[in-house]
């Protein structure tokens, strides 16, 4: 029998909520407390069960609790959700996550390591700065285009077409607007420069960080892609085997099965690592549309699925494929093999 305390905790920016319950299971508090006062809570409490709702800052306050010496949870929302009874309040989240957190086969989110924040910190930044200069660079063409300025498609065009518009004073482009042309095209030229210093910054990280050295032997995977498997998968110990990390990224196919009849329906598009998953399957695709013929085994078992499902198919195999591998990697501080065929 249970002999810890449970907390559930609703996490919130400035009002943190918790519920807690006893070993019998009855409702001993539920009350609203400030960050500091929580901060309080969890040192004067007795070693016990935190569970937290996964959402921003639950990373940090779980590592708080583990250094007073609590066992944490981080339970996902969609978990969560079926516990909650009566309308959606403070008061309700938070019993539902301790309700959540008893339940045997409750799926929760690994913890992360600070270093494994940083590392996804800059990768965030990364894309981040991506989408601005992708934002950037289709808000000129649009602008443009209404004066009948028509750019060939691709970053290298943009930057090299930019300075001769500015400088042509025969097309249409209103004198009036060309300083703020000018003000966005150094705005872009920054971003290219900032877009570089973090690609080094990630290369440099990469080989200087040991197990995101190894992930990098895996066909498809770059920096960006070690990086972020990393900082999601840590020393793997949050994941009972590979199968259970490829579903947590999205990379299994979906189950709708009854009596005893097993139907797969693919991967979902909505839920699990998207970002991961994306630029995992992003990398195995631009492998398989390079392999000119297979060079080792594991090459002769793609190619097959390349000839007996396609291209895109066998992306997502290969994606499926690495997670799994990288889940056995880096637990056992292994290198990663592999294996020619024979001559």
């Amino acid at each position: 029998m249970n002999k810890l305390n449970v907390i559930g905790v609703d996490l919130a920016k400035n009002v943190i909520q918790i519920s807690v319950l006893s070993p019998s299971n009855r409702e001993l508090r539920n009350s609203a407390l400030t960050r500091r006062k929580f901060a309080e809570f969890l040192a004067k409490q007795r070693p016990g069960m935190v569970a937290f709702e996964a959402c921003a800052t639950a990373h940090y306050w779980a590592r708080t609790a583990q250094r007073h010496g609590h066992q944490v949870k981080i339970i996902p929302a969609k978990v969560v959700a079926p516990f909650r009874q009566g309308h959606k309040t403070d008061e309700n989240d938070a019993l539902a996550v301790a309700e959540a957190a008893q339940r045997p086969n409750v799926k929760i989110a690994p913890l992360k390591t600070i270093e494994q924040q940083g590392m996804q910190a800059i990768q965030r930044s990364r894309e981040l700065l991506v989408h601005e200069r992708v934002s950037l660079s289709n808000h000129l063409r649009g602008l443009l285009m209404e004066f009948g300025i028509v750019m060939p498609q691709g970053f290298a065009a943009l930057y090299r077409w930019l300075p001769q518009i500015l400088e042509d004073g025969e097309n249409e482009l209103p004198d009036l607007y060309r300083p703020t042309l000018n003000l966005l095209y150094g705005r872009l030229c920054d971003l290219r420069e900032d877009l570089e210093q973090l690609n080094r910054e990630i290369e440099t990280l990469v080989q200087q960080h040991p197990l995101c050295r190894r992930l990098t032997a895996l066909e498809g995977v770059g920096p960006i892609g070690s990086v972020l498997l990393y900082a999601t998968l840590g020393t793997g110990e949050a994941f009972a085997n590979g199968r259970q990390f490829a579903a947590y990224l999205g990379l299994t196919p979906k189950q709708f099965s009854s009596g005893g009849k097993v139907n797969l329906v693919g991967i979902s598009k909505r839920v699990a690592n998207r970002r991961l998953r994306a630029v995992l399957i992003q990398g195995a695709r631009a492998y398989v549309y390079h392999m000119k013929e297979p060079k080792t085994t594991k090459d002769r078992w793609l190619w097959a699925i390349v000839e007996r499902s396609g291209k895109c198919k066998a992306a997502v195999a290969l994606a499926n494929k690495n997670v799994r591998t990288a889940w056995a990697m880096l637990p056992q501080n292994t290198e990663y093999q592999r294996y020619p065929l024979a001559a």
